[in-house]
């Protein structure tokens, strides 16, 4: 009689199944409320199968958050060559960078980003290796916003005396720090049209003096 053994391509189908399960239920619930029984019951395994595959819940939770970091941040970079590509004159390079997640705070979509960027960030304080990986993913989103920004300079869209790597900064906490509004609830949230206008300003600036006093830019 021959015992049935697991070929690695199954035991990889369910550990990709039991953080699936793990991300929707984290999204679904939050954190303090996700049960391993739970977890096992929605995989269709038992529970004694997910330690096969992860040292302890922890492990499974910070596996979940980097899928979905991972995710978000392949996302973000497809956006970004997208931008760099489109990016063929000034006009061009202002509209690649003007993405929908950053000009409406309310969007939901761009809400769960910001949301599931936020929790893994948050849980890398206390996991090691789980730091490791999100920063490594945030290292390379924060190089393809330098290059945008540098196509940018280029073009005369930006201003050449600011560091790329300075402006991609401000462009991350511009984005990240919208989670401050999702805390504080869509009613406290600013008119669409005084946002975008900050907004414009921000981009003013950052062309340096290619815009004049009137907020009209100079370039061709």
């Amino acid at each position: 009689m021959t015992t049935p053994t697991t070929s690695p391509s199954d035991s990889e189908d369910t550990r990709d199944r039991l953080i699936d399960v793990t991300t929707r239920l984290l999204g679904d619930s939050g954190d303090h409320s996700l049960r391993l029984a739970d977890v096992a019951r929605d995989a269709s395994v038992a529970v004694s199968t997910i330690y096969a595959h992860f040292r302890d819940r922890t492990d499974l939770v910070a596996a979940a958050r980097l899928r979905t970091y991972r995710n978000h941040a392949e996302a973000t970079m497809s956006e970004l060559q997208a931008a760099t590509e489109a990016a063929v004159s000034v006009d061009a390079f202002r509209e690649a960078t003007d993405w929908p997640r950053l000009a409406d705070p309310t969007d939901p979509d761009a809400r769960e980003r910001r949301w599931d960027r936020v929790e893994a960030m948050a849980d890398t304080r206390h996991l090691p290796a789980l730091a490791a990986s999100v920063g490594q993913l945030q290292s390379e989103i924060d190089g393809a916003t330098a290059e945008l920004i540098r196509t940018g300079q280029e073009l005369g869209a930006v201003d050449p005396t600011l560091d790329p790597t300075a402006v991609a900064l401000l462009w991350q906490a511009l984005q990240l720090g919208l989670a401050i509004q999702d805390v504080a609830g869509t009613h406290e949230a600013p008119d669409p049209d005084a946002w975008n206008h900050v907004l414009e300003r921000v981009s003013e600036a950052l062309a340096g003096d290619r815009v004049d006093a009137a907020g009209t830019s100079d370039a061709p």
